[in-house]
């Protein structure tokens, strides 16, 4: 599995990145991108995507690099992630990379 490339603020240990590459790679597993901008991502996940792990991987991405505003709406499925600041896109980029899309 490839490494999730961190962003330059990013806290995680390479541990914490392949263990947080494996939850995206498995919420990512048969997902549709609804919307794709250069500062946001909005993909409506499989319905056999495990909405524990999707909060999992939220909460990880929050500690570790907080620029990222991320939603998630678990009835519809829809897990959306924005940057404010066009410094961020390319980490934007490796999370739609991570989420195989």
């Amino acid at each position: 599995m490839p490494e999730l490339s961190p962003a330059p603020s990013c806290s995680l240990d390479e541990a914490g990145r392949r263990d947080q590459l494996a939850r995206y790679r498995h919420a990512g597993a048969g997902a549709r991108v609804i919307e794709r901008t250069p500062r946001r991502l909005a993909v409506e996940l499989d319905a056999a995507v495990d909405p524990a792990l999707v909060e999992q991987a939220i909460a990880t991405e929050r500690e570790c690099c907080p620029f990222f505003e991320l939603r998630w709406d678990p009835a519809a499925r829809l897990l959306a992630i924005s940057v404010a600041q066009r410094e961020h896109e390319p980490a934007l980029d490796a999370l739609a990379h991570a989420l195989e899309l």
